[in-house]
């Protein structure tokens, strides 16, 4: 291990700003920003600036190796093997969604996550007049399941992600798309996430923004519509892990007050009901989380979370009456665990 994060170091991969690139965290904590070009056997090979380097996968955190599964996994040939990444290539992976343009870019109907934007309306800039940050564009992350058709009803995912730190602020909700669009766009779902071009609108996981996210939301809501006019009739459901979680009643806001069929929502580690102050922020009709199926997904030895923080947000989502809720557990930590994303996903279109 030493003599490949002296490697590492020497290719110039322990950096600070991440840029286009992934921050992944070794079994040790230690810390390395890199891109993937492809995965060879048990280790996967990483970009900076033009140089590759080999690090063993299983000497990735728990998280960091799930991300490199889900890499293969939407990174496929359609054969059996795997596509190295466009990075520094030009074109992409895939046939494209029989021309399906979202904010005038192509779009592939392939699971992989795309991201496209636009120019911020006057509304929404206005709403960031006394924010620290002044963005000018929205941001859309996307990703189409395969034989996607804008035509027929559709099942939407909307991502959100935690908080802890500038640097994840500034990735934004797409920094979470990993985790979910893998295994939401191989369950039939659209998954998306919306950004502005300066990172989240959001500014930490449980406070209150004053009108920017919700600006965002309903701007990301309305290119939708324009591109795909039957959108807002689909169905929705929102996820997110840690901290990501609890941005997910506020994403639940923005979406119902966007007149959203909400009926899923699904969170991994997550340690607080923030619904009263989503309420609060959004003004959203509380009727509208009657119909909400909620997944709660939690480690057993998760510290961050705790068995009885799930617990305590069950019973809360529960006064504040929501539809069914589950409150499932998993042997493991603070992760985001596929097999219970999946299973949420496939329970929330039962019938009731």
């Amino acid at each position: 291990m030493k003599n490949v994060l002296i490697c590492l170091a020497a290719a110039g991969l322990v950096t600070v700003d991440v840029g286009s690139a992934r921050t992944f965290t070794d079994n040790q904590n230690r810390k390395i920003d890199a891109e993937i070009v492809r995965v060879d056997g048990a280790a996967v090979v990483f970009d900076h600036k033009g140089r590759e380097v080999k690090f063993p996968i299983a000497k990735l955190s728990e998280v960091d190796q799930e991300y490199v599964q889900y890499w293969v996994e939407t990174h496929q040939d359609g054969q059996g093997g795997v596509v190295e990444s466009d990075a520094g290539k030009s074109g992409g992976i895939g046939a494209s969604a029989g021309g399906l343009t979202l904010c005038g870019k192509v779009l592939k109907a392939n699971g992989s996550v795309q991201t496209v934007t636009a120019p911020l309306d006057e509304k929404t800039l206005k709403e960031f007049s006394r924010s620290k940050t002044k963005p000018t564009e929205l941001k859309i992350s996307i990703a189409l399941p395969k034989g996607f058709d804008p035509t027929k009803p559709q099942r939407v995912m909307w991502v959100s992600a935690p908080i802890n730190n500038e640097n994840e602020r500034k990735k934004g909700n797409a920094g979470a798309m990993w985790a979910f669009a893998g295994p939401g766009t191989a369950e039939g779902w659209v998954v998306v996430a919306a950004d502005t071009d300066m990172g989240n609108p959001r500014v930490e996981d449980n406070e209150r923004s004053k009108g920017t996210d919700l600006a965002v939301h309903t701007a990301a809501v309305e290119a939708l519509t324009e591109a795909w006019p039957q959108f807002k009739t689909w169905q929705f459901a929102c996820c997110g892990g840690s901290g990501g979680g609890k941005a997910s009643f506020y994403r639940v806001g923005d979406l119902l007050v966007n007149d959203l069929n909400v009926t899923g929502m699904f969170l991994a580690g997550c340690n607080q009901d923030c619904t009263a102050d989503a309420r609060a922020e959004t003004r959203f009709k509380k009727s509208g989380l009657r119909k909400i199926k909620v997944w709660i997904s939690n480690g057993r030895s998760d510290t961050i979370s705790n068995v009885g923080h799930a617990e305590s947000v069950a019973a809360s989502m529960k006064g504040n009456r929501y539809g069914e809720i589950r409150l499932e557990l998993f042997d493991g930590g603070h992760v985001i665990k596929k097999e219970e994303f999946v299973k949420a996903l496939q329970w929330f279109v039962e019938e009731a």
